[in-house]
């Protein structure tokens, strides 16, 4: 059932919030999910996703729901485990996989992402393919897809937005040294055997942190 809900995944870059953005002024309301994924003492992510949803918040007149994720026992899982090329690919398999859990408890089936085509290992054609499985049943959303990084940065800076998510933050930790950019769907799948997929997807829910702004 298609619902005006969406989840959105966001990190402290330029291109998931201003896809939440677009995703806003066309109506829909967003629930926010956040990975983090570093020794971060001092939650300088955390605090910084938390600073730019406040800013979206001005656009909705809705209290917004955000899941934070602590994802660090997951991507050593995957680290130790799997073909470490992969890193990237896996992640955001089981990014979706958790976005897919959390989009039926909220009553929606739209997920949207920041992804632009060939910004990162994990969003070129080929490994945009290997999602497809993950995401069956629900709809996808790219709004960013054929944009390139100017024309992201040139309608942050016209939101006014640009100095906030400027702001330096703890970044992953997990990025291989060589990502795959060209990954083929068996090779990701028998990567993934190596580790408790589920297993990982319950742990990563029930620890979850649900912030209401």
């Amino acid at each position: 059932m298609i619902t005006k809900k969406f989840i959105s995944l966001i990190s402290g870059g330029f291109d998931s919030p201003l896809a939440a953005i677009l995703m806003i002024k066309q109506g829909f309301s967003p629930i926010f999910l956040s990975f983090l994924t570093s020794d971060d003492e001092t939650h300088s992510m955390r605090n910084k996703v938390i600073n730019l949803i406040t800013f979206l918040k001005r656009l909705t007149n809705i209290n917004v729901k955000i899941y934070f994720i602590d994802f660090d026992y997951s991507l050593n899982n995957l680290k130790l485990k799997c073909e470490r090329k992969l890193t990237c690919i896996l992640c955001k398999r089981l990014m979706l996989r958790i976005a897919k859990r959390i989009s039926i408890l909220e009553n929606t089936n739209i997920i949207v992402t920041g992804d632009i085509l060939g910004e990162q290992a994990s969003q070129t054609l080929d490994n945009l393919y290997n999602y497809n499985d993950i995401i069956k049943d629900f709809i996808i959303l790219r709004p960013l897809i054929a944009y390139d990084k100017n024309e992201v940065i040139n309608a942050v800076r016209e939101l006014g937005l640009y100095n906030l998510i400027s702001q330096s933050s703890a970044s992953c930790l997990f990025n291989p040294q060589y990502p795959e950019t060209h990954a083929k769907t068996k090779e990701v799948e028998y990567s993934e055997i190596n580790v408790n997929i589920s297993g990982l997807v319950d742990k990563a829910l029930g620890k979850a942190e649900i912030v209401i702004l």
